[in-house]
């Protein structure tokens, strides 16, 4: 009878790390845990149930991939996932692409080599980078913030999220209206938003910043609104839309700096709705993040064990949540 320090010998590993494996930790390096599931199934060793999984290649791992672990919005993501998976019995391995898209790319190569039971990721732009191999790899995927045509996915609409903002600015009276983020749905709906009230955006006033990772964002965004001053000497514009909260909260600061009143001068509006915004009173889109992470991994574990293949979209509705970092420009 094949014993555990025989696969530990042949994989040339420590008879814990078997152990690890056979028991589906994550403290095993990729590479390492795929050698010691070719020697299980080399050499035929069957301890339980869950060594007859492994050797047959199957996971109970579920392999979260997120852009931005820094921004509190997708940490509260990973946690609302890792502990509904915990309570169902499955493992997380957590990825951080940290907004590239080669390294999203290679990530899911690595990711692979596990043989999850399935993937939750929040993509980038480029959906080649990660459809094609876990298609042909038969591996369930549910997207989150970006919809897909190739898995199920869940999602607030974004594009609805701008045009609550392009309303909100208009109503406050202001005309001249900036934008700095990325070109994206809801930079999309922002605009159409504005022309729909016969607001023109100006190229002008619209700063592109792509930039997922929260590490140097101050930075990134100082330097952003530096180059616009020099180029315009000053803003040509009394209220602006960010991204995101965390770039709202820079663009802020970096007024404060300038001696710019935030909203007497310039209103700043974010968007998700992240824990912060309501101590600082930033006006913002509301994203249901909870939700959002609940439905996603809810609809996984319905591919994963069904072999659901029906691919579908959930679109929640976002809703604007005013504060006083705009609402405060006609007190």
């Amino acid at each position: 009878m094949v014993k555990m320090k025989d696969v530990a010998l042949r994989a040339e590993v420590s008879q814990a790390t078997v152990s690890r494996v056979i028991n589906g930790s994550t403290y095993v390096e990729p590479y390492t845990r795929q050698k010691v599931l070719d020697v299980i199934e080399e050499l035929g060793y069957k301890v339980n149930s869950a060594a007859k999984a492994l050797s047959s290649k199957k996971s109970s791992v579920i392999a979260v991939i997120l852009p931005d672990i820094s921004n509190p919005y997708f940490a509260e993501i990973l946690n609302v996932i890792e502990n509904e998976a915990y309570q169902s019995g499955y493992e997380i391995i957590f990825m951080n692409s940290q907004g590239n898209e080669h390294k999203e790319k290679k990530l899911i190569d690595n990711i692979l080599k596990y043989k999850p039971l399935g993937i939750v990721i929040s993509p980038l732009d480029d959906e080649e980078n990660y459809s094609k191999k876990l298609i042909e790899n038969k591996i369930p995927v549910v997207t989150m913030g970006k919809l897909s045509q190739n898995f199920s996915g869940v999602s607030i609409n974004h594009k609805v999220g701008g045009e609550l903002l392009a309303k909100h600015f208009v109503s406050l009276g202001h005309e001249k209206i900036g934008y700095i983020g990325n070109k994206d749905d809801k930079f999309k709906g922002f605009k159409s938003g504005l022309a729909s009230l016969n607001v023109n955006l100006k190229d002008e006033n619209c700063i592109d910043f792509y930039n997922y990772s929260s590490i140097n964002i101050k930075e990134a965004v100082y330097s952003s609104l530096e180059k616009y001053l020099k180029k315009h000497k000053k803003f040509d514009f009394t209220a602006i839309f960010t991204g995101n909260d965390i770039v709202a909260m820079e663009v802020i600061n970096f007024f404060r700096d300038k001696g710019i009143k935030v909203p007497e001068d310039i209103a700043v509006a974010g968007f998700d709705n992240i824990s912060f915004t309501s101590y600082l009173s930033i006006t913002t889109v509301a994203q249901p993040v909870r939700e959002i992470a609940f439905l996603a991994f809810e609809r996984l574990m319905m591919e994963a064990k069904n072999g659901n293949k029906e691919i579908k979209h959930i679109e929640i509705l976002p809703r604007l949540i005013p504060r006083d970092s705009t609402v405060k420009f006609f007190k």
